[in-house]
């Protein structure tokens, strides 16, 4: 059995991080969105991991 773990998960991980801290931005400070300072890294994140999942690997 493999230990990857799909896009889907990833992408729906990501989502949900971000709906919390969506929410805890707003609660906290609505006037300042900070949320996107996160979405930014884990999204580079995200891009990283999907990019290095494609290459392909030497013989």
């Amino acid at each position: 059995m493999s230990n990857t773990v799909t896009l889907g998960k990833k992408i729906k991980g990501y989502l949900l991080i971000l709906t919390l801290l969506s929410v805890i931005n707003l609660l906290t400070s609505p006037s300042y969105m900070w949320v996107v300072w996160p979405a930014i890294g884990m999204g580079i994140g995200l891009v990283v991991s999907t990019l290095s999942r494609n290459k392909p690997r030497a013989c």
